[in-house]
């Protein structure tokens, strides 16, 4: 699913985004209150590739999409800009180094055309001098490295507007105090070293140069958004636009020349030299652990946190060890395990996928690569982490340079040119190694092949595997109480089995069991449904009542959490039947197998009665 497209024109057919008031999801639906009802167009909605039903429903614009809702929700989120949330959209989480992860990503991301854009004319600026159709002396040359130096020059610049934006500080003020950290006199200070400092007020401001500093504007718009709500809270409405802007330089830009740029740039050499220092120790091994776990960086977010040293570096420097090479090294890894599976596969569909992967895996876009294949696959990313591991330890061990910020894939390799230096011819050797290692191990280790059994594995061992397969599964019931199909629940998205085919329970107790051993795959924070599936694939939502999402919680205690194994018989949910009474809500509790699909038939056990964790209540045939 495109899931930015989508929620594109659900928003659209919703009324637009003035239209929305609130926006939330639960486990397997959007929920929306609107402004206008006769403004959404229900038949559209229902027509919109991923969306299995809409409907209004309690006041509320339900969408159905099942997987991928969460995902599809930050999409909407992000368009509406924030429109208010329900109290089950859930907590945003207090951990310290996500938040800083999230800040610096939320910065650098919608200012990465332009670090990377430049960044590529550095790399064919090298390649041109390098082939002698440039001349270092020539006006040609001259104009191109202005254009492509300029970004990074005045980086300060692109991180005051985008720092604004994440902040919620005034844009305007936020580039201005870029510009004095900028400001020629103080550049020419601390170029000639003539001036040291100057005295404001008693203080002793340093002249240093903040081109292509990260950490300094950062912490300044930081600061400035509390400056900025102080001042609103304080000055009269009828004086904001004079006394505000006015204040806000007043306040910042002394603490900024005192405190925060001198401590920024002391925090992006520490971080610079800390990571230095790790290479300059041991190369091999620095770059064997980076390059192999790479890909686990990325997919935490975890690299974002590289890009102020990484910058510092290329200041300080005018390359860097680290970020790049190895990320290199890893995408070209993706790369080679994506193009193995490729080869090997049965399946067309995933033989497309893998060959529509490949593609942008090459040019450093590997998304594609970790979601569609090889995490999915397992065996090919396991493959890409050694493939990335060697490429990284070679980097590491020959020191290997990126002389300009871009996009880790083979449109950076002009990057690594640097006359006089074996430097280029090392970087080639370490991305052909992550390549063909990876490539070549996801050959050898084979995975298994969605809907073809165990690829490289000997005839009688998959013949008995396809045995296997085709012995029925069962699963217990999760609830005991009186048996109901489908089709009775006054739910259209489960009663027309667009979520999946099941079965709908009424409760004689308020407790929910694990009707299998396996994990729990989904939770709500309303508490009313969860996720599972079993050590045999079977994946089931247990949605206990119709309508408890409303409660917003009550009457409902989760006893596990996402990711958690399980043993058949676990108590999972207790609820408050009585509670549900007396609200009105129906207990009436679907069990529905979401992955359908992936199965032949999905058999439903004849018997009224049902006891949890006693009684086979579905069959799946595969």
């Amino acid at each position: 699913m495109d899931y930015k497209k989508v929620a594109e024109e659900i928003i659209k057919l919703s009324g637009g985004k003035k239209n929305i008031i609130q926006n939330w999801h639960c486990i397997t639906r959007l929920r929306f209150n609107v402004a206008d009802q006769s403004k959404v167009k229900l038949e559209k909605l229902h027509s919109i590739n991923g969306v299995l039903g809409a409907q209004f429903k309690s006041g509320q614009l339900q969408i159905i999409i099942g997987h991928g809702v969460e995902d599809l929700h930050k999409e909407i989120d992000a368009i509406t800009e924030g429109a208010a949330h329900s109290e089950t959209r859930g907590k945003k989480s207090g951990n310290v180094i996500e938040n800083v992860l999230d800040v610096i990503s939320g910065i650098f991301t919608p200012i990465l055309p332009a670090i990377v854009g430049a960044g590529l004319l550095k790399g064919l600026l090298a390649l041109f001098t390098a082939l002698n159709l440039l001349n270092e002396t020539g006006s040609n040359y001259e104009i191109l490295h202005f254009i492509s130096d300029a970004t990074f020059h005045f980086l300060p610049f692109l991180l005051a507007f985008s720092a604004a934006k994440k902040f919620n500080a005034d844009p305007s003020i936020s580039v201005s105090l870029a510009g004095i950290l900028m400001y020629p006199q103080i550049m020419e200070y601390a170029a000639t070293g003539e001036v040291a400092s100057l005295q404001f007020l008693g203080l002793d401001i340093p002249m240093a140069s903040y081109a292509s500093s990260v950490i300094p504007i950062i912490l300044t718009v930081w600061l400035l958004s509390y400056v900025n709500k102080l001042l609103r809270k304080a000055v009269p409405k009828s004086l904001n636009i004079v006394f505000i802007p006015l204040l806000s330089l007043i306040i910042t830009a002394p603490i900024m020349l005192k405190v925060l740029a001198p401590m920024g740039m002391y925090i992006g050499s520490y971080l610079e030299s800390f990571f230095t220092t790790i290479f300059s120790v041991s190369g091999l091994a620095a770059g064997l652990l980076m390059g192999g776990l790479m890909p686990v960086i990325v997919i935490t977010g975890m690299h974002y946190a590289f890009f102020p040293s990484t910058f510092a570096s290329f200041e300080r420097h005018g390359y860097d060890i680290m970020l790049l090479p190895m990320n290199l090294a890893a995408n070209l890894a993706q790369a080679g395990a994506v193009l193995g599976v490729f080869l090997k596969t049965k399946n067309k569909k995933m033989k497309q996928i893998s060959f529509s992967s490949f593609i942008p895996a090459v040019f450093g876009i590997t998304e594609p690569a970790i979601y569609g294949v090889t995490l999915r696959l397992k065996k090919p990313f396991y493959a890409s982490l050694i493939g990335g591991a060697t490429g990284g330890a070679i980097f590491g061990a020959l020191s290997v340079k990126a002389t300009s910020f871009t996009i880790p894939g083979i449109m950076s390799l002009p990057t690594y040119i640097m006359p006089g230096t074996n430097n280029m011819i090392f970087a080639l050797i370490g991305v052909v190694s992550s390549f063909s290692v990876a490539l070549i191990i996801t050959l050898i280790l084979g995975f298994k092949d969605e809907d073809a059994g165990e690829i490289s594995t000997p005839v009688t061992e998959k013949e008995n595997n396809d045995k296997n397969l085709k012995q029925p599964i069962s699963v217990s019931s999760p609830i005991s109480g009186k048996m109901h199909p489908l089709s009775e629940v006054d739910d259209e998205t489960f009663s027309s089995e667009k979520m999946g085919k099941g079965v709908a329970i009424q409760p004689s107790e308020g407790i929910v069991y694990a009707p299998f051993s396996g994990q729990v795959i989904a939770t709500t924070p309303t508490n009313h449904a969860i996720g599972l599936r079993s050590d045999d694939g079977v994946e089931v939502l247990i949605h206990v009542g119709l309508d408890t999402v409303n409660l917003k919680g009550e009457g409902f205690r989760l006893l596990v959490k996402d990711g958690q194994k399980i043993i058949k018989g676990d108590k999972l949910i207790e609820f408050d039947m009585d509670y549900l009474k007396d609200q009105g809500v129906s207990p009436l509790s679907p069990v529905i197998v979401t992955n359908t699909p992936e199965f032949l038939e999905v058999v439903t056990v004849k018997s009224n009665e049902v006891k949890a964790c006693d009684q086979k209540l579905l069959m799946l045939i595969k």
